[in-house]
């Protein structure tokens, strides 16, 4: 904290104005941690430079022969494709990395060609017979235990991926017409279905004279399938086929419904999370208080389940068998619990919190109306500052290009080989540092801090990005909540001036919170590697799968409570133009002075979150499929599923612009009723508050600010 205050010299009073701190009154904050923000990000143009120049795309982009030549470039440009004409027994053979989730191990038999194998080339024939495709090996050396074999043949069409041809099933589906009304003796032709004990059906094939064909008034049809497969096929290529049958009808229907997806999923979801948005201004109350009634349920049910399968009360084996289930137990890794006695365990934890619930809901009904009155408010600001929704887009469109800078040049690190990175190892065995030499005394440990050190900046710019979001976010609510009947501070772009507030004043304080939250990000994808690499470790021994197991559940309980700390410090920085440690100090304050606020006000956010992210994509997957089926195109279930889920994503950046907005009219409400005793804060909330609410006509007096209680802001009595 005593870098952060130094380094940001921020004015100790507080601003007689009220609203949020004028330009003229901020400075930078947390300038230090914006120098090391930069300084990291040069680290990361360094590697992006060293590893462009020694990773080799290719590697990815085209497949190789058995021999380790790169198809589609020198020799074989005119070889593109890679195919595997025994994928079924180099799948069979190495199944050991399959079923230990090593599958990038498994090292496949390939060979170059011009192009894969399509359904034209091993196309069925009327008579269900198929001719095969011969593949001839280039590199035949008369070794067979290297070469296998001189010809390869194959009658299934394959699907290119990365230019890598996969197989999969080749099926024919026919159809053949019957004649059943008037029978074959009638007629006088062959009874094609009697051994199958049809006597009168017979088949109308072309062959056949029109007039006998003409005579048939009754027909019916008969459907078969013709299917070629390998006769090898393993367990895993089976699945692997299979899925790259539904992989391709997938991408057909994708093309043929592209118009309905694009449609649903982005106008059809604009529209119902605006309609969402909007209606909360009228239907928050009956939201919130049926949520609040569906969680009452859910707990009371869980309750009554638990204990009835406690065996608490035995004799009435008509609700439940406890003689029965009492013999019974849960086992796992050699220990085994009776079920009765999980029950019971389970019985006791659904009861306390379904009696905190309960004690919660009938002692905070203040704070659950003064959430409901944060609410509606949050939805006036959507409708006055429409612009406010174009922030999260602009960042989405921040982070997909990051992540897409993570994955271009994590690729060229990934695909470096041996020697790649001489120079740098050299320049690391310099430094005289042991971790360093560590590092560059084996390439793969080199690899492997560049991959890491490349993925630790990605985690800080994404975090970065959201946090400059949520200090424009919150400083165009606070602008608004002060100012929104003001003629002398209204102002045409609100978001830019917030979003120009932060670029000059805040990015130091973003850098801080955003570094703390990549830490926590770090730190959980090096436990899940752990968790991966000693899977046979934990199998053989529950005592560490349970501290894994337990470690993980810790880190992720300390990235959501650093989330959690850091959004409310960015809208006291946004507010106050704090540094990240003073804002971090004041969301402290503000959580114990006001628990059972900030915990309602959590409680809604996250069931209004959940009722959001779960309607609005259901809406438009159900259109999307009504439409798709209408218009007769296949596969109307694929398009409602891609829908819902686009759907799904575009409705969470609506959902968490909302957090924020609920969150920054909180704190400038509770900032408002202990500074200026209400007189900048929305009738509504001020009713929730139970205060007097002042007319329209009528000026308010403006108490005078006094020394800050908590942080920057203290309570003055309301008389």
């Amino acid at each position: 904290m005593a870098i952060c205050e130094g380094l940001s010299a921020e004015p100790t009073a507080q601003s007689d104005k009220p609203g949020p701190r004028p330009a003229s009154e901020r400075v930078c904050t947390d300038l230090l941690c914006l120098i090391a923000f930069g300084v990291f990000w040069i680290g990361m143009f360094v590697i992006a430079g060293t590893s462009v120049a020694a990773g080799d795309l290719n590697a990815i982009k085209y497949g190789a022969d058995y021999r380790g030549n790169r198809c589609g470039v020198g020799e074989f440009a005119d070889r593109p494709k890679t195919m595997y004409p025994r994928l079924d027994l180099d799948l069979f053979e190495q199944n050991e990395f399959m079923r230990t989730g090593k599958p990038w191990l498994v090292k496949l038999y390939g060979l170059c060609v011009r192009r894969c194998v399509t359904e034209d080339d091993v196309a069925v024939d009327a008579e269900g017979n198929v001719r095969p495709v011969s593949i001839h090996n280039y590199l035949w050396q008369d070794m067979p235990r290297v070469d296998r074999q001189k010809v390869w043949t194959t009658v299934l069409p394959e699907v290119s991926l990365l230019n890598r041809c996969w197989p999969y099933a080749n099926e024919k589906l026919s159809t053949t017409t019957y004649c059943f009304e008037p029978d074959c003796d009638e007629v006088g032709v062959r009874c094609d279905l009697e051994d199958t004990g049809d006597k009168k059906s017979w088949q109308m094939n072309a062959t056949l004279p029109k007039k006998i064909l003409d005579q048939c008034e009754v027909a019916k049809d008969i459907a078969g399938t013709t299917t070629f497969y390998s006769l090898r096929q393993t367990i895993i290529q089976d699945y692997v086929t299979g899925w790259l049958s539904s992989f391709i009808s997938f991408v057909e229907t994708m093309n043929e419904s592209r118009l309905q997806i694009a449609v649903c999923a982005l106008i059809v979801t604009f529209a119902l999370c605006y309609l969402w948005v909007f209606s909360l201004r009228v239907a928050a109350r009956i939201v919130v208080y049926t949520m609040i009634g569906l969680m009452f349920a859910v707990l009371f049910a869980m309750v009554a389940i638990s204990f009835t399968y406690s065996c608490f009360i035995t004799g009435n084996d008509d609700l439940y068998n406890c003689t029965e289930a009492q013999t019974k137990s849960f086992s796992y890794n050699g220990v085994s619990v009776e079920n009765t006695d999980v029950f019971r365990v389970g019985f006791f934890i659904c009861l306390g919190l379904f009696i905190a619930f309960i004690v919660s809901m009938c002692t905070l009904g203040k704070a659950i109306e003064t959430c409901i009155a944060i609410v509606q408010e949050s939805s006036v600001v959507v409708g006055e500052v429409p612009t406010i929704m174009v922030v999260p887009f602009c960042a989405t469109t921040c982070s997909v290009l990051v992540f897409l800078y993570w994955t271009y040049i994590g690729a060229f690190i990934a695909t470096s080989q041996a020697g790649d990175y001489a120079d740098l190892q050299s320049r690391l065995r310099s430094s005289e540092n042991g971790i360093a030499e560590a590092i560059a005394n084996d390439d793969a440990n080199t690899r492997n801090f560049l991959l890491a050190y490349h993925t630790f900046g990605t985690l800080w710019s994404f975090s970065f990005v959201i946090g400059v979001v949520m200090v424009t976010l919150a400083g165009t609510v606070s602008q608004w909540f002060f100012f929104r009947n003001s003629a002398e501070h209204a102002t045409s772009f609100p978001v830019l001036v917030a979003l120009k507030t932060t670029v000059m004043f805040h990015l130091g304080t973003v850098a801080f919170g955003s570094l703390l939250i990549a830490i926590a990000q770090f730190l959980r994808i090096i436990l899940e590697y752990v968790d991966q690499r000693t899977k046979d470790l934990q199998e053989s021994n529950i005592f560490a799968r349970l501290v894994l197991k337990c470690v993980k559940c810790c880190m992720w309980c300390l990235e959501n409570c650093l989330k959690f700390i850091t959004g409310y410090s960015y809208i006291y920085t946004a507010i106050e133009g704090m540094s990240f440690c003073n804002a971090a100090r004041n969301t402290f304050l503000i959580i114990m002075k006001y628990p059972g606020q900030v915990y309602v006000n959590h409680l809604v956010q996250s069931v209004l979150k959940i009722l959001q992210s779960i309607t609005v994509p259901f809406i438009a997957g159900i259109i999307c499929y009504y439409w798709v089926d209408g218009v007769n195109q296949p596969n109307p279930m694929y398009a409602a599923l891609v829908t819902i889920v686009f759907s799904f994503f575009i409705t969470r950046i609506f959902a968490a612009v909302y957090e924020v907005i609920i969150e920054s009219i909180f704190i400038c409400s509770f900032r408002d009723r202990d500074m200026y005793n209400a007189a900048h804060t929305p009738d509504s909330i001020k009713k929730a508050f139970g205060l007097d609410i002042v007319p329209d006509d009528t000026e308010p007096t403006l108490p005078k600010a006094a020394e800050p209680q908590y942080g920057s802001v203290t309570p003055v009595s309301r008389t």
